[in-house]
């Protein structure tokens, strides 16, 4: 049993990290676009009539898809003053409880989110513009997103209840840490 949620553990997590890899992508996306874009208005006066729109919905995408990596990896903007003043059991019940809180918005975004985009889907609803964009591939971003968000704040908290914060940990001299390095 253990093996198998280990198992999931990674397949989730490299999920995960592949949707952080496609934010990349779609912001690099995004910059040459924007380039041509204005080169295209500005030299040639002949703009695109799909970059604003294109990069619109690129916009949302790089808000919602990556998010779960970025918790992953912990780089997203955080106020400490106070978490880091906590001691270490506290500290982890305020992540249990972050994680929890956590996965139930994102469980109601998804829902809600799948919602529109099955409503969107059913009305056959479009940008009214050259493009004519479906609205449920935009809408489908919040399901996605907000799916991944969730299950890296689920892989947080099984991770928190498998290894509880050590109290009274002795702190390795520098001499220790540099024999440890050493060997």
């Amino acid at each position: 049993m253990r093996g198998e949620m280990k198992n999931q553990g990674g397949l989730l997590e490299r999920l995960i990290g592949a949707s952080g890899y496609l934010g990349i992508l779609s912001l690099a996306f995004m910059a040459v676009s924007i380039s041509y874009d204005v080169v295209l208005r500005y030299v040639f006066y002949a703009p695109t009539h799909w970059a604003l729109e294109m990069n619109t919905f690129l916009l949302a995408f790089l808000c919602l898809i990556p998010a779960g990596d970025v918790l992953r990896f912990g780089t997203q903007i955080r106020i400490t003053i106070l978490y880091d003043r906590l001691k270490p059991g506290l500290r982890a019940r305020l992540d249990m409880l972050r994680s929890t809180v956590g996965i139930f918005f994102c469980a109601i975004m998804v829902w809600k989110g799948a919602d529109m985009a099955w409503k969107a889907w059913l009305h056959n609803d479009r940008m009214s513009t050259s493009l004519g964009t479906p609205m449920v591939i935009p809408y489908l971003f919040l399901p996605i997103g907000f799916g991944l968000l969730g299950l890296q704040y689920l892989i947080l908290m099984m991770g928190k209840k498998k290894a509880p914060p050590v109290s009274g940990a002795k702190v390795p001299s520098e001499e220790e840490a540099e024999v440890g390095q050493q060997i």
